[in-house]
């Protein structure tokens, strides 16, 4: 063996665990929809938590949305690209099926729950909002990039991330009395940290451009979530939405 083999082994060996980092962020994101969801189904199957047949859909469709991210994650750390082509057209179908659900589930809660008591109640309609509209962008952009893989796998995990905001609002611990800010900083905590440090260890100390422009779209279109909490104009809107839905 060269010399020159004989020293990139160890380089080889160091960087391995790294292909299988969106894997691993798959996995990570499993562990929140069960910290989040979990207990919810456990009161369910105790029967003390009712739960509409509509929302047994959404959370299939969901899980089916997480499942196909695992999958093509997978497929893709360990090489079989030419399955995880086919496989991605199945995926992408179930991406904008997880979006449609989003949107019907966030629209049907103005039939299901038609008396605004307070103003945070229209203030707390703003996040459902944010998450569909930004997924939704996130994983059409993810898709047009899909010929860039070092793109396009970046993108899909904001997206992935994105979706977890209902089972992050889930988590007890995090309090409810400070608005939305708590629940976006630990959206924001568990998707860019790990990404960032990803990042900076295999692109020497660099922010991958996809990593870069995502964060801005994800941090502009947080700071238009706050810019619009508690302003009369998002009320009227949802007022006007809420009269035009409900029958």
């Amino acid at each position: 063996m060269t010399e020159l083999a004989l020293q990139s082994v160890p380089s080889r060996r160091r960087h391995r665990p790294l292909q299988y980092f969106f894997p691993g962020m798959a996995v990570f994101a499993g562990l929140i929809i069960a910290l989040g969801f979990v207990p919810e189904i456990l009161r369910f199957a105790a029967g003390t938590f009712p739960i509409p047949w509509v929302l047994h859909i959404h959370a299939g469709i969901m899980f089916a949305w997480f499942g196909a991210f695992l999958l093509q994650a997978v497929l893709g750390a360990t090489g079989r690209t030419a399955l995880h082509r086919r496989v991605g057209l199945y995926a992408i179908f179930v991406g904008f099926l997880a979006f449609a659900s989003m949107v019907f589930v966030e629209f049907r809660t103005f039939v299901a729950h038609p008396q605004w008591l307070t103003p945070k109640d229209l203030d707390w309609k703003l996040p459902g909002a944010f998450i569909y509209l930004t997924f939704g962008l996130f994983l059409a952009w993810a898709v047009r990039e899909r010929r860039r893989p070092e793109w396009h796998k970046r993108l899909m995990t904001f997206a992935l991330f994105l979706s977890l905001d209902a089972a992050i609002q889930r988590f007890v611990w995090i309090p409810m009395g400070y608005g939305f800010g708590p629940f976006a900083l630990a959206l924001d905590l568990f998707l860019l940290v790990p990404l960032f440090a990803y990042d900076l260890r295999v692109l020497n100390g660099r922010l991958h451009a996809a990593t870069v422009r995502g964060t801005v779209v994800l941090l502009s279109s947080e700071a238009a979530l706050f810019a619009l909490w508690g302003t009369a104009p998002w009320h009227n809107l949802v007022l006007w939405v809420a009269n035009g839905i409900r029958p």
